[in-house]
């Protein structure tokens, strides 16, 4: 009560109004700048200790001293200008100092001992600042108030480091802004009940409080403009540490080039979005993108170009998604989609259509026209999975069907998708085991001539049993070891196998081997074929190799060289299923092509078909104008026969006049020279 009675009868309000505007500023202030020191390190805690020191110190010495200044002794006062000074510094010594001392790695005694030496500071501040107070009269000090005033200073300075040590959010700062005012009130108004002073006899003027007005508003303008500063600094320095933090973050949640989110981001998103299935049940849709035929963009036009097309189009995704959706890159060129709020298959393939109609679009870039397309994989949530790698496992499978059914497609998830996977994961390992242990064997299949019905040759057939699963069509295995990178090394046993068994047959009988796209563009194919006629001995002119003219479309330039240097040394080049390429007649013009070997698609539909029986015709005359010889495969009827004949094919293949047979069937049956006429 008596503190009380002091504030209300001994002090100006007004005093004490602005003294507690800016006790209130200072504390909160000093309180969140007391924050950044105590979690900064190195030289940062340094420059943020120091900012702390002045302001707080600014602060508490101002509200010190306004207050002092609205006190009424009824006599009259002085200030001492040197001792008034040193009650400044000493606020702001101490004060750094006991920050500095409550920011040490002590974690039990750093708030006392640091909160101390603050409580201490703000004491000696105040008692030195009385002492700078001189005034006409017998002062009286009750030192039990003193006391009283040094304890509440201290208890209360140690509490809000102890705060600000333990809890990080903006009520941790009130707390500990609070407990400062009330230390610093506790400290002052206490001391203050404890003083009280007696007049002289003769003197009863009290203090000027018309200057003491004008002093203590011009204290509070500058306590206040350095207190701004302070918290003008920290919120300066927060709003760039932000934004920097909002750089990094957008850096690491972005792909660099494309802007679109990270794998980082993607596998985050795809995370919540299975949780939220679990917990409101919300579908969605995954989708997996791969860009077809990039490889050679960036092969030909180079790099740079090649980061401009990703560019554009991770622009052209985003724009073929809805608002909301999330596109991600994920990859070199592979990309996400999260379709939020989708499960059923209709609206998914409504996306996924126009994702594909969006992509395939044709830009020009440099002067050149890019031409490529996407394919997409779609596993809807929860029909597909609930869990991140269950959908991303699904959904990279029903893309990998997408891509091998003719790609610029898209596949929505299915269990029987699924076994596909596994029968090629099965078949991949079996292959490999069957390159080690030998498990391929050759069949022959004979050509004949149309007219005189005489063998005159054969093709090389490739054959391979799966110890578990059987008989495996070449259409299915071939691929698999072109993918595996096992093709060429296959390619070359069946090339030396089957010229030593060439070798055993009829002089005028001769060999076609087929070669894949991969094998050709191999630059030791020649050797290979050199060494395989030395080592069976097999006439190079007996050899032809047949290429499809798809295996000319990777690198033409390759390709050449490589035929050529093949025929350089004898052996024949043919032409395989002439007719469903891209570019026929400009591969018959550019390589050393002996024979055209025409599709059996043509064959099949013969003679009711106008427009194949046009198309063999067509070729027929062809060859004979380029001095080709010409085979039609794939006859199974005489009246396809028939037609060959009559229109000029010089040989013909197929399960009517021939299947393909073991090698010592095939050499029985070229000693017999038996001809399909005579059969």
């Amino acid at each position: 009560m008596l503190i009380v009675g002091c504030i209300i009868n001994d002090h100006n309000l007004w005093f004490v109004l602005m003294a507690a505007v800016m006790c209130i500023a200072g504390s909160m202030v000093s309180a969140t700048l007391f924050r950044r020191t105590l979690s900064e390190d190195g030289i940062a805690r340094v420059h943020w200790c120091f900012l702390s020191a002045v302001t707080a110190g600014a602060a508490t010495w101002a509200t010190h001293f306004i207050a002092m200044l609205g006190y009424q002794p009824n006599t009259p006062v002085t200030l001492d200008g040197a001792l008034t000074v040193v009650s400044a510094l000493i606020a702001v010594a101490g004060i750094g100092a006991g920050l500095a001392l409550a920011s040490s790695k002590f974690a039990r005694l750093a708030p006392l001992l640091g909160g101390s030496i603050i409580g201490l500071a703000m004491g000696a501040m105040h008692y030195v600042g009385m002492f700078a107070y001189r005034v006409d009269g017998i002062v009286h000090w009750d030192w039990r108030y003193v006391v009283a005033s040094m304890v509440i200073a201290i208890t209360c300075s140690s509490l809000a480091i102890r705060v600000l040590r333990r809890s990080f959010g903006a009520l941790g700062i009130w707390h500990a802004g609070t407990l400062l005012m009330l230390a610093i009130i506790g400290l002052h108004f206490g001391g203050m009940a404890g003083f009280s002073v007696s007049a002289m006899p003769g003197f009863s003027q009290g203090a000027n409080s018309e200057a003491f007005a004008a002093l203590a508003t011009a204290i509070a303008m500058v306590a206040l403009l350095i207190v701004g500063t302070g918290i003008s600094t920290y919120l300066v320095e927060r709003k760039t540490s932000s934004d920097g933090e909002s750089r990094i973050a957008h850096i690491a949640m972005h792909d660099a080039l494309t802007n679109l989110a990270n794998r980082h981001q993607f596998t985050e998103a795809l995370r919540l979005e299975c949780d939220k299935i679990e917990l409101f049940g919300r579908p969605f849709t995954l989708m997996m993108v791969d860009l077809d035929r990039f490889k050679p963009i960036n092969d030909t036009l180079g790099h740079p170009v090649g980061d401009v097309v990703l560019q554009r189009l991770a622009h052209r995704l985003t724009l073929a998604v809805r608002d909301g959706d999330m596109a991600a890159r994920i990859g070199g060129d592979e990309f996400a989609v999260l379709c939020f709020g989708i499960g059923d298959h209709r609206q998914a393939s409504i996306i996924a259509e126009r994702i594909i109609e969006i992509l395939s679009r044709p830009m020009i870039i440099d002067g050149n026209v890019v031409e490529l397309s996407g394919s997409v994989g779609v596993a809807l949530a929860p029909d597909h999975g609930v869990t991140p790698d269950v959908l991303i496992q699904h959904a990279d499978i029903a893309l990998y069907s997408a891509k091998h059914n003719g790609k610029q497609t898209y596949r929505v998830f299915e269990p029987t998708l699924m076994e596909a996977i596994q029968r090629r994961r099965a078949l991949e390992a079996s292959l490999r085991r069957a390159c080690m242990r030998d498990e391929f064997t050759i069949v022959y299949q004979p050509v004949f001539a149309s007219q005189s019905g005489a063998i005159s040759g054969a093709e090389a057939l490739l054959r391979w049993t799966c110890p578990d699963q059987g008989e495996i069509s070449p259409t299915e295995f071939i691929p698999i070891a072109e993918d595996l990178g096992l093709v060429t090394r296959i390619g070359a046993d069946v090339l030396r196998q089957a010229c030593k068994d060439a070798a055993s047959w009829p002089g005028h009988i001769d060999l076609a081997v087929n070669v894949s796209p991969v094998q050709l563009l191999d630059p030791r194919l020649p050797q290979i074929v050199t060494q395989s006629l030395a080592d069976s001995g097999l006439a190079p002119h007996r050899l032809e190799l047949e290429i499809t003219e798809t295996a000319l479309l990777n690198n033409d330039l390759a390709a050449l060289r490589t035929l050529t240097h093949i025929r350089d040394l004898g052996v024949r080049i043919s032409l395989d299923d002439f007719g469903t390429g891209y570019s026929s007649l400009s591969y018959l013009h550019r390589f050393p092509i002996s024979r055209i070997k025409i599709d059996k698609s043509f064959i099949q539909k013969l003679p009711d078909d106008v427009g194949s029986a046009s198309i063999v015709r067509a070729i027929a005359q062809l060859g004979a104008s380029l001095n080709m010889k010409i085979t039609a495969e794939g006859i199974e009827t005489d009246s396809q026969l028939s037609f060959i004949r009559d229109h000029g094919c010089d040989e013909v293949q197929g399960f009517l006049t021939g299947r393909p047979i073991p090698p010592a069937a095939f050499l029985a049956l070229a000693g017999t020279q038996t001809d399909f006429a005579e059969a």
